[in-house]
């Protein structure tokens, strides 16, 4: 599987390595199947969480933002309920989030890490299922413990973006309203003096306020995302050499070490991992985003169940893909880097 090109790949090219990898041996493609199953499972039950939590997230803003100055007694009731089931269900879905899941996902990630190194790298015939899973077992068995270290590094440096994230939009929301009413305030102070020209006066600086925040937000959104895609390709491929990699004395490569060593291996390439990354943020949310749109956690029939179970399983299969393009992206990295070191090693005897 391994290339000898001279160019470095793209992000096509590495996802079509990593379709190969998975289709041509199908004892691979079972055994992550079911390495992913664990995680499946828990993924309908951690959604379903989400996406109650987002629901009552949205109706609580929409309610502050709809209301206006001035908020009639029953406005206040409903404000107030919303925000005491938002809360409960905002902690509940953090700490499934935190525990259960950081620690299914790092499980899985390392197992399909460790299988897909082991076909990847191998010459020989296509692997049997149970030699694949002694191999693979024995690698995680050495290295889960190191691997641990570097998830926490990285879920450490994931959860403070995600919580600068979540705090700038609120701010943003919150001058949004703010600005909501002020213009409002200034319209009707204006209409009492000019009633005539009240209307024109009112859109044409409510419209300059909303275009100028939403202009704001929007770049500022995009600049975030792709240098969220930037690092999570870095925290990644930290992962993976945390998998694989041993150092001088034969022990593994986990925490700053392992991420120190993905940046080096990823100098020069990375353009081509942000768009690689970014491609799979965008898939991940595009899968979720009708789910949540039409509250499957609301529906009393339980199609919201299986339309959930549906795209966690899409989710999956794009998880696997994920890192298995993420295991091609590493080796094509090395493998570059450690042709540089040679011809530098090679061509200092020539210049002395």
């Amino acid at each position: 599987m391994e290339t000898n090109s001279e160019e470095k790949l793209s992000v096509i090219e590495l996802l079509k390595q990593a379709t190969k990898l998975l289709l041509c041996n199908i004892n691979i493609f079972l055994f992550l199947c079911l390495c992913s199953l664990p995680l499946f499972c828990f993924l309908i039950f951690f959604e379903l969480s989400l996406q109650t939590t987002v629901g009552y997230a949205s109706q609580f803003l929409f309610k502050l933002l709809t209301l206006g100055e001035g908020l009639p007694e029953n406005d206040l009731i409903i404000i107030s309920k919303k925000n005491n089931d938002l809360i409960p269900w905002l902690i509940q879905t953090s700490l499934l989030y935190f525990f259960p899941y950081t620690f299914l996902d790092l499980l899985t990630t390392t197992t399909i890490v460790a299988a897909s190194s082991i076909v990847y790298t191998s010459e020989e015939e296509p692997l049997g299922i149970l030699h694949l899973v002694r191999r693979s077992f024995k690698i995680c068995q050495n290295r889960v413990g190191g691997c641990l270290i570097t998830s926490l590094y990285v879920l450490l440096w994931s959860t403070s973006v995600f919580v600068f994230f979540f705090l700038f939009f609120f701010l943003q929301f919150l001058s949004g309203s703010t600005n909501y009413l002020y213009v409002t305030y200034l319209s009707r102070e204006y209409e009492r003096f000019h009633y005539q020209r009240f209307h024109y006066q009112r859109t044409g600086l409510f419209d300059v306020v909303v275009v100028l925040t939403l202009l704001f937000q929007c770049t500022f959104l995009i600049i975030l995302t792709a240098k969220f895609s930037k690092w999570s390709a870095g925290w990644n491929m930290g992962l993976v050499v945390s998998v694989l990699e041993d150092d001088e004395d034969g022990q593994g490569i986990y925490g700053s070490d392992a991420l120190s060593l993905s940046a080096w291996y990823r100098r020069g390439h990375e353009k081509r991992d942000l768009w690689l990354m970014l491609l799979f943020l965008v898939f991940a949310l595009v899968m979720r985003m009708p789910c949540l749109y039409s509250k499957c956690s609301e529906s009393s029939s339980g199609n919201g169940v299986f339309y959930t179970g549906l795209y966690v399983g899409l989710i999956c299969v794009g998880n696997v893909l994920k890192w298995v393009t993420c295991l091609a992206c590493y080796h094509d990295c090395k493998t570059r880097v450690l042709r540089k070191k040679r011809d530098v090693e090679q061509a200092k005897p020539l210049g002395t």
